[in-house]
């Protein structure tokens, strides 16, 4: 009877020791996890902190590629509310996603940057063609920060050139007969005179004699085009062109002699302050694939 109760006693001992030896792995994770909370804690802000800031970025991004701003010509105005670089269909009105505007590229500054991200971050901000082979650099705002621990880069594929057409006269024949004359415009005011150098490219099949103007100011004599000579690049003095707060139309004006068969093409060529003449061309007002980079960080 004696040995009986003891068995059975010895049934919450044993229940006891296997509840004790439960404990022990348990005891032995709580402790590790204590010694490691600040580990833990420390990787759960961070990861909240960088989804924040990829965030910010994505947003900041998408404002720049996907909006011309506001307002929608805020480079002309030089005050926006808020910066997109879209181009601005006006016949639309709206937005050409993706489509850089040359102005707006030109015109963008980094307190304009600043502005998009809010206060507490840092931003640079570079427009490139996409050839990996031979990649330029378009436009490049602010200053990379290399010795920010947390940088977070966005990436926007768009289309962007270097330059941009703002009037042309292609195909200008001159028949037998009178000297003829032949006239386009495109509009400035004292923001686009200010971010641009406007150039005027000629490209002459013949002709001898001939001149352009912009606002009755030679810009083109005569003695600068004979049948020889295929190409000419011409920059427009500031003077020259309207320089007011509100848009006006400069007129040109291409005159030509009787050149029987001569054909000629003046374009007007719109080019971020300090391009060089050489690069003035053609080929580079074309549409290029390019790719955004937006680089953000806290302070």
């Amino acid at each position: 009877m004696l040995l009986r109760r003891l068995r059975a006693d010895s049934r919450g001992f044993a229940f006891s020791l296997d509840i004790l030896l439960a404990l022990i792995p348990l005891t032995i994770i709580l402790g590790m996890a204590a010694a490691n909370m600040d580990n833990i804690m420390y990787l759960s802000e961070n990861t909240i902190y960088q989804s924040s800031l990829q965030r910010v970025g994505s947003d900041a991004a998408d404002t720049l590629v996907e909006t011309s701003g506001l307002p929608h010509n805020w480079e002309s105005t030089g005050n926006p509310s808020t910066v997109g670089l879209a181009k601005y269909d006006i016949k639309k009105n709206l937005s050409v996603k993706n489509l850089m505007s040359p102005a707006k590229l030109s015109a963008i500054d980094i307190n304009d940057l600043e502005t998009l991200v809010g206060p507490g971050y840092g931003v640079y901000l570079k427009v490139s063609t996409a050839n990996s082979n031979n990649s330029t650099v378009i436009r490049a705002v602010g200053t990379y920060n290399a010795s920010s621990q947390n940088i977070v880069r966005v990436e926007r594929l768009v289309s962007a050139s270097n330059l941009d057409l703002v009037a042309s006269l292609e195909g200008l024949i001159r028949d037998a007969g009178q000297p003829r004359t032949y006239t386009t415009i495109f509009p400035t005011n004292n923001v686009y005179v200010q971010s641009y150098d406007y150039w005027v490219l000629v490209i002459n099949r013949g002709y001898n004699s001939a001149t352009v103007d912009v606002n009755n100011n030679w810009v083109v004599d005569p003695n600068e085009i004979n049948q020889h000579i295929t190409e000419i690049k011409q920059k427009i003095d500031i003077p020259y062109m309207y320089n007011e707060t509100y848009f006006q139309d400069n007129i040109v004006n291409v005159r030509t002699v009787s050149t029987p068969g001569s054909t000629m093409d003046v374009y007007v060529i719109a080019a971020p302050k300090g391009t060089p003449e050489q690069d003035i061309s053609l080929d580079n007002i074309k549409l290029r694939p390019a790719k955004l980079e937006l680089y953000i960080w806290t302070r």
